[in-house]
């Protein structure tokens, strides 16, 4: 496991969501946010065109961290493998897999995706306990924070290297697994509307409860100026306690 990201700058730990229709909307983004160093590219990229040649790209206008949020798994290994290889070959230095019932198919998704990247530090497999736009009412009153602890602390058992965890539960999991990944969605600066997330938080809030890394999207992506209010979250992380 990782040592938590604590002392990189801000710019290193905004992770600015790609969540546009086109590659070409995606390439004038990076464009636009000069000072981001970290980019996430999701569901929404995967079926505009070749993947692939976007995040080469983007690597090749910035020597930017590439998050592949796919949230793949419960496929046989070797399909697995093959895309951990993949990943590495283009130096991504975050994945998204998923579990799966029964949880032998999840301990089965990370053996072959740990054997695949063998020594070699990147890419981090993170797994999402609860996604940030779920609650205690999708939970049938269970607590969020309990929910995302259990099941991070299985997953974690399981072999993954870090979670997705978002609002308040940052707080707990930091606590109980100080040294891994903790990536945080939802995250909406002040003043942003919360969107389809339930649980969120402010950059400042998250870096307090302890995330290593914000992921920030439609309050970046659909601003007026993105630039601005990207430096804003940067400066808000660096500020922060």
């Amino acid at each position: 496991m990782s040592a938590p990201a604590r002392n990189l700058p801000g710019r290193e730990r905004l992770i600015v969501a790609l969540d546009v229709p086109t590659h070409a909307a995606a390439l004038r983004l990076v464009e636009e946010l000069p000072q981001v160093a970290f980019f996430k590219i999701g569901l929404e990229l995967l079926m505009a065109g070749d993947l692939t040649r976007l995040v080469q790209q983007i690597r090749t206008r910035r020597e930017s961290g590439i998050f592949v949020d796919l949230k793949l798994g419960g496929d046989i290994g070797t399909t697995i493998e093959r895309f951990i290889a993949a990943c590495m070959a283009q130096q991504v230095r975050f994945v998204t897999l998923v579990e799966a019932n029964p949880p032998a198919i999840t301990a089965s998704t990370l053996r072959a995706a740990r054997a695949a990247r063998g020594a070699q530090a990147w890419p981090r497999l993170l797994m999402v306990p609860l996604l940030s736009s779920l609650n205690a009412e999708d939970l049938h009153g269970q607590s969020a924070e309990d929910f995302v602890l259990a099941r991070g602390k299985a997953l974690l058992a399981q072999g993954c290297d870090g979670l997705i965890v978002s609002g308040e539960a940052i707080a707990p999991c930091r606590k109980a697994f100080p040294q891994i990944d903790i990536v945080s969605p939802g995250i909406r600066p002040a003043g942003s509307a919360a969107g389809d997330h339930k649980r969120h938080a402010t950059p400042r809030q998250a870096i307090g409860w302890g995330a290593d890394y914000l992921v920030v999207g439609r309050p970046i992506t659909q601003a007026a100026d993105p630039a601005k209010v990207a430096q804003a979250v940067i400066d808000e992380i660096d500020a922060a306690p």
